[in-house]
């Protein structure tokens, strides 16, 4: 009878072990990609917002330079024409780059994701399953809903999620700025960068 035992309370091990295996790696994936739909969602305004900002530093000059043009020196012209050829430049980028992105899609094919995701993770947390048809039958669900998106979430979105746990400050901190520089890095950059030209070489 002991003989008989064994296998079968080891195979209910093995498959308990396989449900928290799959509860984890569902717990990683939605956390990821609420945090890659919320991302992409921020990147989606501080784009638009950028994207504004400098062709309103575009407008904003040629206007100016045409009004008092002629009360300029030289030197000052030539430095107003350069910022302004500049503002146009990085508003044609920051077009481009949303186009080619589309986050606001991206965000929501993400976030309907992470829901279905969630919807399995809660359903296997409250049924833990011991049979290994039924563990088999969630991961093929699973499988099934990340495949269903056509987007991958980014590392970044990996680390977000890890730090949402406990871990080293370091590695928290690390997350974060990858984080910020992800989001604000490149728009920071456009709409810093002509302001900062016009007072250096002024």
């Amino acid at each position: 009878m002991a003989a008989r035992r064994a296998p079968s309370g080891t195979g209910v091990a093995m498959d308990a072990r396989a449900v928290e295996q799959l509860l984890a790696a569902m717990r990683t994936v939605k956390a990821a990609r609420f945090n890659a739909a919320d991302r992409l969602e921020r990147k989606n305004m501080v784009s638009l917002f950028a994207m504004s900002m400098v062709s309103l530093y575009f407008v904003g000059l040629s206007v100016w330079q045409a009004v008092y043009g002629s009360t300029l020196d030289e030197a000052t012209n030539r430095l107003v024409t350069l910022v302004s050829i500049m503002s146009s430049i990085f508003t044609l980028v920051l077009a481009l780059i949303e186009a080619m992105n589309d986050y606001r899609v991206k965000a929501h094919h993400m976030h309907a994701c992470a829901l279905a995701v969630n919807d399995l993770f809660h359903e296997l947390q409250l049924l833990r399953p011991v049979d290994a048809g039924q563990v088999q039958e969630f991961r093929l669900r699973y499988n099934a809903a990340v495949r269903s998106c056509p987007y991958n979430h980014a590392r970044v979105d990996y680390l977000m999620a890890r730090a949402e746990r406990n871990v080293p400050w370091d590695e928290r901190a690390w997350a974060r700025l990858r984080y910020v520089l992800d989001v604000y890095g490149l728009y920071g950059v456009c709409l810093a960068a002509p302001p900062l030209v016009l007072v250096l070489f002024r």
